[in-house]
C-alpha cells in the first residue's frame, strides 16, 4: 500500500548515499573434532571495495619473517703453534701439540700419516677432533647416531722428519669455526692415560683393586685428568690381556691357580687329555672349613658368567654366623657325574670322617640332591 504525504514548504535536505560495506557470507561449518572432509572446501574468494577506479584487497600480502644473519666463529690460534722448535721423536711432537690443545680447549687427531720409504719423506698431519664431515654408516643399526660432531673445522697442522732425524711443525691453518670448551671430559684422545698413569694402574690390578677405587686414585693424582671410568676399564682390559698373552682361558686359570698356591684338581674326558671340570680351593679356606664344618652350603649358577660353564660354589659357616668360600669348581655339564666328581674333591679337603657336614643346604636341583645323599649320607 503506498500512502501520500504532502512535502514540507522547506527546502530538502541534501542526504549524502550511504555507505555501503560489503558483506562477507560464511558457511556454515560443523565445529566437530571427530569429522573430517575428505576434500577440504575451497578458500573464499577475495573481496575488493570499490572506490572509483581503484580496487584493494582486504587480504595484505604476508611480511616475510627477518632471519637473523648466521653468526660465524672464527677463532685463530696459529700463534700457539707457530714454534722453532726441534722434536727428537715423532711421540714427542704429538704430546707437544696435545698438551698445547688440551690447555686452549680442543683436542686433535691424526687425519694422514707416512713413514716414509721409496723416497717419501715422513709426516704426519694434526687436524682438530671437529675437522671433516659426518659420513653416515651404510647399513643402519638399532641405535641410531643423534648427531656428529664434526663441523669441517679447518684447523690443521702438519709435522715432518728432517734429514737430520728430527722432527719440525708448521701450522697450515691455525682458525676453527667453533667454539672451545671448558672441559674436555669424556673426549676418548685426552682421557687417555700417560705412562705414568698406567704403571700405577698395573700396579693396582695386580693388587685387586675395585676400578671405581682405580678411578678414585687417579683423580687425586692429577686433579685436571680429563679421564673417564671407561677410560680405567680398558685399560684394565689391555693389561690382563697382555698378561695372558697366547694362553687360553683355561690354560691361564690353571697357571693362575699354581702361581697363587691354591689347591686344584683337574677332570679329563676319556681317553682324551681335554680338561672338562676344574676344582680349587684356597689353603686357608680349607682351614677354615675343618674348623667349621657343621654346615655346608651348595649352589650352582646356570651359564651366567662369561665362560658358559655352570659355576658350582662351596659355602661353609662359622660360629659366629658368617659366611665363608670353601671351593668352586667349573663343570662341563650339571649332571650327576660332574656333580659327584666335585663333591668328592670337597669331601678330600676334610681331614677326619667325624669333620663331615650335619647339614647341607641345597636347593632344589636333582643333581645336587642325590649327589649330597650318595657323599654325606
Amino acid at each position: 500500500m503506498v500512502v501520500l504525504v504532502d512535502a514540507p514548504n522547506d527546502d530538502p535536505l541534501e542526504i549524502e548515499p550511504p555507505i555501503v560495506f560489503p558483506v562477507l557470507l560464511l558457511e556454515n561449518v560443523h565445529d566437530s573434532e571427530n569429522a573430517k572432509s575428505e576434500n577440504p572446501p575451497p578458500p573464499p574468494p577475495k573481496l575488493e571495495i570499490c572506490l572509483g577506479d581503484a580496487k584493494v584487497e582486504d587480504v595484505p600480502p604476508p611480511i616475510p619473517p627477518v632471519v637473523p644473519p648466521p653468526v660465524v666463529v672464527c677463532i685463530d690460534q696459529q700463534e700457539h703453534f707457530t714454534t722453532t722448535q726441534k722434536f727428537a721423536t715423532r711421540n714427542d711432537l704429538l704430546e707437544w701439540v696435545g698438551e698445547k690443545a688440551r690447555k686452549l680447549g680442543f683436542s686433535t687427531v691424526i687425519g694422514k700419516s707416512d713413514n716414509g720409504g721409496n723416497g717419501r719423506s715422513a709426516f704426519v698431519t694434526l687436524i682438530c677432533e671437529r675437522g671433516g664431515s659426518y659420513t653416515e654408516y651404510k647399513i643402519k643399526t638399532r641405535r641410531e647416531i643423534a648427531g656428529s660432531g664434526k663441523c669441517e673445522c679447518p684447523f690443521r697442522l702438519r709435522g715432518y722428519l728432517l734429514i737430520a732425524g728430527d722432527w719440525s711443525l708448521k701450522v697450515g691453518d691455525g682458525k676453527h669455526n667453533h667454539d672451545m670448551t671448558d672441559l674436555l671430559k669424556g673426549h676418548k684422545n685426552v682421557g687417555h692415560l700417560n705412562p705414568n698413569e698406567h704403571v700405577h694402574l698395573h700396579e693396582m690390578v695386580d693388587s685387586n683393586v675395585p676400578p671405581r677405587q682405580m678411578f678414585t686414585n687417579l683423580r687425586k693424582r692429577n686433579r685436571t685428568t680429563s679421564t673417564t671410568i671407561k677410560h680405567v676399564y680398558n685399560a684394565c682390559h689391555r693389561y690382563r690381556r697382555s698378561i695372558r698373552s697366547t694362553r687360553n682361558d683355561r690354560q691361564h686359570l690353571l697357571k693362575s691357580l699354581v702361581d697363587n698356591g691354591y689347591v686344584y684338581h683337574c677332570k679329563k674326558y676319556h681317553d682324551s687329555d681335554d680338561v672338562s671340570d676344574v676344582f680349587w680351593a684356597h689353603p686357608n679356606s680349607i682351614k677354615l672349613f675343618n674348623t667349621f664344618s657343621t654346615v655346608l652350603v651348595l649352589d650352582s649358577t646356570h651359564k651366567t658368567n662369561k665362560y658358559r660353564l655352570p659355576l658350582l660354589e662351596f659355602v661353609g659357616n662359622t660360629s659366629t654366623m658368617k659366611t665363608f668360600s670353601i671351593a668352586f669348581a667349573y663343570m662341563m655339564s650339571k649332571r650327576q657325574d660332574n656333580v659327584n666328581w666335585d663333591l668328592e674333591r670337597c669331601r678330600e679337603l676334610l681331614h677326619s670322617k667325624d669333620l663331615y657336614p650335619k647339614v647341607v643346604v641345597t636347593n632344589r636341583d636333582n643333581a645336587l640332591i642325590n649327589v649330597v645323599e650318595k657323599g654325606f649320607p
